[in-house]
C-alpha cells in the first residue's frame, strides 16, 4: 500500500474525527496521528543517570514538516528534509549532507532514483535522489495552495491534491499532466489509494462530516460520492473497513445519548455503496466518548477509547463480526493505554510504571524507567521509545523491559513525531529538529 499524506490544518474540530490509526494493510495519518505528541515542559523532571545518557550522533534543524509523516523519507541510508525553503540530503551514518537544492521543500515522495516535492511556486519538482538534479518541473495549481499541497505515487503515476480543489494525475517520468478534475473538493484532504480499479480520495464537508469519491484512474472521472463521520480503517476481502462515529459526540447536548462504542462499516470500493454495519458494546450515553485508534487483526478488532474531558485513553478488544450483546475483552486494569497493538504487544502506565503486555496470553513485560509520566511510546523493532513529560526518552527492549539508554531531547516545545531506525540509528523527530542516536546493540 501506498504512503498515505494527509493536509493538515490547525482544525480542532476535526481533530476528534481524524484520530484514527491504521488497521491492517491501510493508514489513516491524521493530525495526530498521527502521529505527533505533545510533552509538558512543566513537569518535575526525572532523575536520569549520566551512565545510561545515549550521546547524539548528530542533530539537524528542519521546518518541522516531516514531523507529521507516517515514515521519514529515508532511502538507502539517506535521509531527506528540508529547512529554510532548501531540500537536503544527508548521510545517516556519517552526518554529511550529500547534495542540497535551493527553493527546494519537505519531500513528498521518494524513490530509488527520485525525490519529488512542491516548492513555493506551486510547482511540482524531480530531482534526482543521487545528486539533486533538477529533472522536470511542472506547475500544478493556479493559486496560491493556503497549506499546501499532497502528492503520492501509485501504480505508475503521481497523483497530486489540492486543498483548494481539484485532484490531478502526472507521469512520474516526464511530468506530463495525464488528466485533472477540479471539481473534486480536498481540504483537510487524503489520497487513499487504488482498490478494485478505483482511486478512493477523501476531504471533510464541515470539519465533522467526512465525503469520500471514488475516481476512474485513468481519466480522473467522478464515479461515485458518499457522506458520513467516516474515517478509513482498513481495506479486507475487496472492501473499505471504516469506523462510523455518532453525531452525538459532537454536539452539545446535556441529555444522555445511547449508542455503541464501536461502529464499524463496510464500503464497496466500486460502487461507493455502504454494504454492512457492525455495532459493538452498546452505552447508554457516548455524547463525550471519543475514539483515539482503532486497529483490525482478524478475528479482532481494538479500539483506544476515553472520555472527550479526561485524557485517559482505555483498550478494548471485540471479536470482529459478533453482535452487541458479545462480551468485549477491557484491557482497562493495565492501566492507561500508551500505544499498540504493535507486533502482538500494547503498552500501559499505571502510575509511573510502564508494561507491555502480550496480547495472545496477557503476559506482562515490567520496564525499567524513569518515575514520571509518558507523553508518548512507540514500539520499532524490538525497542520501545517512551517519551516523557520533562522531554526525555528512554528505550527499552520490548521482550525483556530492560532499559538500554536515555535520551535528552532538548527541544524547547517538545513535540514529537514517530521514530525510524536506520542500521541501527535511530531518527527522532521534534518541532524544529532530527535528532540521530546510535543504539546499543541490545536494542536488536
Amino acid at each position: 500500500m501506498p504512503q498515505l499524506k494527509t493536509i493538515k490544518p490547525v482544525l480542532s474540530a476535526f481533530l476528534s474525527i481524524s484520530l484514527l490509526s491504521t488497521g491492517i494493510g491501510l493508514s489513516l495519518q491524521a493530525i495526530h496521528a498521527g502521529t505527533a505528541h505533545a510533552a509538558s515542559v512543566n513537569s518535575t523532571a526525572a532523575t536520569v543517570s549520566k551512565d545510561t545518557l545515549l550521546p547524539l550522533k548528530w542533530k539537524v534543524t528542519t521546518d518541522g514538516i516531516g514531523m507529521y509523516d507516517i515514515k521519514q523519507s529515508v532511502r538507502n541510508g539517506i535521509l531527506y528534509f528540508s529547512a529554510k525553503n532548501t531540500l537536503y540530503a544527508k548521510n545517516i551514518a556519517s552526518g554529511q549532507i550529500r547534495w542540497s537544492y535551493r527553493t527546494g521543500e519537505h519531500p513528498q515522495i521518494v524513490t530509488k532514483n527520485s525525490v519529488f516535492f512542491i516548492d513555493n511556486n506551486e510547482q511540482l519538482v524531480k530531482v534526482s535522489a543521487s545528486a539533486g538534479k533538477l529533472l522536470w518541473k511542472v506547475k500544478v495549481s493556479e493559486r496560491p495552495m493556503e497549506i499546501g499541497g499532497q502528492a503520492c505515487l501509485m501504480n505508475g503515476k503521481v497523483y497530486f491534491a489540492n486543498e483548494s480543489g481539484g485532484v490531478a494525475a502526472y507521469d512520474p517520468g516526464t511530468g506530463k499532466k495525464l488528466w485533472e478534475n477540479k471539481k473534486i473538493p480536498m481540504y483537510v484532504g487524503t489520497l487513499h489509494g487504488e482498490y478494485k480499479g478505483v482511486l478512493v480520495v477523501s476531504s471533510t464537508v464541515d470539519n465533522i462530516r467526512r465525503q469520500f469519491f471514488g475516481l476512474d484512474p485513468a481519466t480522473g472521472k467522478q464515479l461515485w460520492r458518499t457522506e458520513g463521520i467516516y474515517s478509513m480503517i482498513a481495506y479486507q476481502e475487496g472492501q473499505l473497513v471504516l469506523r462510523e462515529q455518532a453525531k452525538a459526540a459532537y454536539a452539545n447536548v446535556k441529555a444522555p445519548v445511547p449508542g455503541h462504542l464501536l461502529t464499524l462499516v463496510s464500503m464497496n470500493p466500486v460502487t461507493g455503496k455502504v454494504t454492512t454495519k457492525e455495532n459493538y458494546q452498546a452505552l447508554d450515553d457516548i455524547s463525550r466518548q471519543g475514539n483515539f485508534f482503532t486497529f483490525i487483526q482478524k478475528p479482532y478488532v481494538y479500539s483506544v477509547d476515553g472520555n472527550f474531558d479526561k485524557d485517559e485513553y482505555t483498550l478494548t478488544r471485540f471479536t470482529r463480526g459478533a453482535n452487541a450483546g458479545s462480551a468485549p475483552k477491557s484491557y482497562e486494569s493495565f492501566g492507561k493505554w500508551l500505544a499498540g497493538p504493535a507486533d502482538g504487544m500494547a503498552f500501559f502506565q499505571k502510575g509511573t510504571q510502564i508494561t507491555g503486555v502480550h496480547l495472545a496470553g496477557d503476559s506482562v513485560v515490567t520496564f525499567d524507567n524513569p518515575a514520571s509520566k509518558v507523553e508518548h511510546l512507540q514500539r520499532v523493532g524490538k525497542a520501545v521509545f517512551a517519551i516523557y513529560e520533562n522531554g526525555y526518552i528512554s528505550i527499552n527492549h520490548s521482550d525483556t523491559g530492560a532499559l538500554l539508554g536515555m535520551i535528552k531531547s532538548g527541544a524547547a516545545t517538545p513535540y514529537f513525531g514517530d521514530i525510524t531506525i536506520v542500521n541501527g540509528i535511530a531518527l527522532i523527530t521534534t518541532e524544529h529538529n532530527i535528532l540521530a542516536v546510535s543504539l546499543p546493540k541490545g536494542w536488536q
